[in-house]
């Protein structure tokens, strides 16, 4: 017990390498001493070294400067007159000693510190990967959290530590991110250093090691590592190799947090758009029903205007008319908004076409009685998994728009067929086509097909027409028709949707 922890301390206080000196001395020796009987003296210098050479690539600066001097030491006991003795008989043998001895130290010199310049490299290699691993990752990290994670892991796999990171809040607080798919403990973390850390800029270790995260702006958080119980401080290059990660890990959050500026600011730019483009279509299309409302109601409203029975209802009618076209574009903004932001789910149920094409045209039926209307639906259509209501207001958004913008005898078709794993639903006429430009515009919202004032609407139809398509996993396009006008295609897949 007592020879093994001698032997255990030993090693530990590095002596173990001047025994190994020891040894290579001992090991060229006996190399030697067979063959000193045929062998020069200037032969035995060279095994002697060669152990120096050999001890120089494997020991430290000190062990190797012992063994190049031991095996000096050993060639004047063994080879040189008198044997088994540190006298000389000729003198000259001092200079040969002193020669070996020199050049044995000069080659342990430059061996070892060859060595050192090879372990620096390597080591600079090896930080250089770890940091080039880590910052590609952190790169296509989204959020705060994943790049917390990412320097989390990389931390414990490469310094066996663990860690924590926290960023600084809107109120200069500091928030622990969390990390719940990483298996790792976390250290225990005293907020009170981590904040002085973080309004000092300067890292601490009471115990566990704190970082700044500090960034070209300002400090973005502490990280915290702790080397565990036992292991003692980390060295002087893992400290260093630390700083780098801290600041690459402040340099992603900092770009993260700017990034999500960067996207509020976008939202708010584009709500600000879209609130002065609806106000501005709506505006515009709610004048014209208004004026021809405030203008009958005058009529009325006039004592000494007589209304016989036919103007009475011309009037009433034409309230009503201009009333519902302004309900129905209100409608259409509401119904745009519950499509595209998911305010109900899908509820989708069998139905046949047929039944769905049938409600379309009894809702639009007053609407088509000036246009030639030409249905054909094959017997054999498959039953389709959707929202009723959603396809009866893609057909009727689709046969309004027709009306709209033909004129009246313009001839319109409604058809359908069946493609793999997908239903087609044509609705296309004769009429003057698409204005000039790409008719997939027409599907962007307040886009509408042509300026004229006598048009009621906020080109939202077609918008609600492709977001309704899409709740289903279907798709709705414009192209040009065989007949010469304009051409939609809904694409509607059989079966369940996703």
């Amino acid at each position: 017990m007592h020879l093994r922890a001698s032997l255990t301390a030993l090693v530990r206080s590095g002596g173990w390498d001047y025994l190994r000196a020891v040894a290579i001395t001992a090991a060229c020796t006996a190399i030697a001493y067979p063959l000193y009987p045929h062998l020069a003296a200037v032969n035995i210098i060279m095994v002697y070294l060669l152990g120096t050479v050999l001890g120089a690539l494997r020991l430290k600066r000190g062990p190797s400067a012992v063994g190049a001097v031991l095996n000096v030491l050993a060639f004047d006991f063994f080879y040189v007159p008198p044997l088994y003795s540190f006298g000389v008989d000729d003198i000259q043998y001092l200079v040969t000693f002193a020669v070996m001895l020199l050049v044995a130290l000069v080659i342990t010199h430059l061996v070892v510190s060859i060595r050192r310049h090879t372990e620096i490299a390597g080591a600079r290699e090896w930080r250089t990967a770890v940091l080039y691993a880590m910052t590609r990752e952190l790169a296509v990290a989204t959020d705060v959290n994943s790049m917390a994670a990412v320097a989390v892991r990389h931390i414990r796999e490469v310094f066996q530590c663990a860690a924590s990171v926290l960023v600084t809040d809107a109120s200069g607080g500091l928030t622990l991110l969390d990390t719940p798919y990483l298996d790792y403990a976390a250290p225990a973390v005293d907020l009170s250093i981590a904040r002085t850390v973080a309004l000092s800029g300067e890292r601490q270790a009471p115990g566990a090691l704190y970082l700044p995260l500090r960034a070209a702006l300002r400090v973005m958080g502490v990280m915290v590592v702790d080397p565990g119980v036992g292991k003692g401080a980390l060295a002087e290059e893992q400290q260093r190799l630390l700083d780098t990660v801290a600041a690459q890990v402040a340099l992603s959050l900092e770009r993260a947090r700017l990034a999500e500026a960067a996207e509020a600011a976008h939202i708010a730019a584009e709500r600000a758009a879209l609130r002065n483009t609806l106000l501005t279509a709506i505006s515009h299309d709610l004048r014209t029903p208004l004026s021809a409302i405030a203008g009958a109601g005058s009529l009325i409203a006039q004592a000494d205007y007589s209304l016989n029975l036919d103007r009475r209802n011309t009037l009433g009618r034409l309230i009503e008319k201009k009333a519902r076209d302004m309900s129905q574009l209100l409608s259409n903004v509401l119904e745009l908004m519950r499509l595209e932001f998911g305010g109900s789910p899908l509820r989708a149920e069998w139905h046949a076409l047929d039944d769905l094409v049938s409600l379309a045209l009894r809702n639009n039926e007053s609407r088509l009685a000036q246009w030639r209307l030409a249905v054909n639906l094959p017997a054999d259509l498959p039953m389709i998994l959707v929202e009723a209501t959603l396809i009866v207001q893609i057909l009727n958004n689709l046969i309004e728009n027709a009306t709209k913008h033909t004129p009246p005898g313009t001839n319109i078709q409604l058809s359908a067929c069946v493609q793999p794993g997908v239903l087609i639903m044509v609705v296309e006429d004769d009429g003057p086509g698409f204005p000039p430009g790409d008719p997939e515009r027409l599907f962007d919202k307040f886009q509408r097909g042509r300026a004229e004032s006598n048009v009621v609407g906020v080109g939202l139809g077609l918008a609600i027409c492709r977001a309704a398509a899409r709740m289903h996993g279907g798709e709705v396009r414009a192209m040009a028709s065989p007949l010469g006008g304009a051409r939609f295609e809904i694409a509607l897949p059989l079966g369940l949707p996703a």
